[in-house]
């Protein structure tokens, strides 16, 4: 990365009043095993968190500190970063910038097909966290509640075959039936769990999950958007 392209990202921060200006790299020169992993983490982590950039992992971004200075980051979510600020600041505050990419000339790199199951746990993980980091009793109640479903569902119809005198004992389907009811009590009981953790972390700490910032916000633009062409 060139420390070329910095005065421009900052110039968008403090100028243009954006949050976040990210590198894009549009025309890169690495090797197929590297750039393969690279297109399939950005889509992914485009769909998963719903932030629509090009390249998460550049590292030439240029954030405002009073909004970044928000977040928490813990293990690897440094490669979120992104994400995250989306929960913090309105995405029409976040904009891309064309860098150059130059091709490495020492060294090897560091990232490759070797890292995937590292990031497809952190997806997962950033997933979690921005769509049930504050109720997660939605995320455990609702697999609770299908399982649940599906155990009582087994059994009462097991029941009605007991009633016609059927033997029901021997049969795999009444062992599905229980575990499957069995797992639904322990997600729910495991969401009203989780609910408690966070609604005592919150009133203990202080903390909120939400943030005031008072600034001027750019102009509405229809998605997302590329600083300069």
């Amino acid at each position: 990365d060139s420390p070329d392209e910095i005065p421009e990202l900052y110039r968008l921060i403090t100028e243009e009043n954006y949050d976040l200006i990210s590198g894009w790299k549009q025309k890169r020169f690495d090797p197929i095993s590297k750039t393969i992993p690279t297109k399939l983490y950005n889509a992914a982590t485009r769909k998963l968190s719903g932030v629509h950039l090009h390249d998460f992992n550049c590292g030439l971004k240029a954030y405002k500190i009073e909004v970044v200075k928000t977040l928490r980051l813990y293990g690897e979510m440094h490669r979120f970063i992104p994400a995250w600020l989306a929960t913090v600041t309105s995405p029409r505050r976040m904009a891309e910038e064309p860098v150059r990419h130059h091709a490495r000339v020492l060294g090897e790199s560091k990232y490759g097909i070797s890292r995937t199951f590292r990031v497809i746990v952190d997806l997962l993980a950033m997933y979690f966290f921005l769509r049930f980091g504050t109720r997660p009793g939605h995320f455990f109640g609702g697999i609770g509640l299908v399982f649940s479903a599906l155990g009582s569902l087994i059994l009462s119809y097991l029941g009605l075959l007991k009633l016609f005198g059927e033997q029901v004992g021997g049969r795999p389907l009444l062992w599905l039936g229980f575990f499957a009811l069995l797992a639904g009590v322990q997600m729910l009981t495991t969401g009203v769990l989780a609910e408690i953790l966070m609604r005592s972390y919150f009133d203990q700490s202080g903390a909120r999950s939400y943030h005031v910032i008072n600034n001027k916000v750019p102009e509405p633009t229809e998605g997302w958007h590329t600083a300069h062409a």
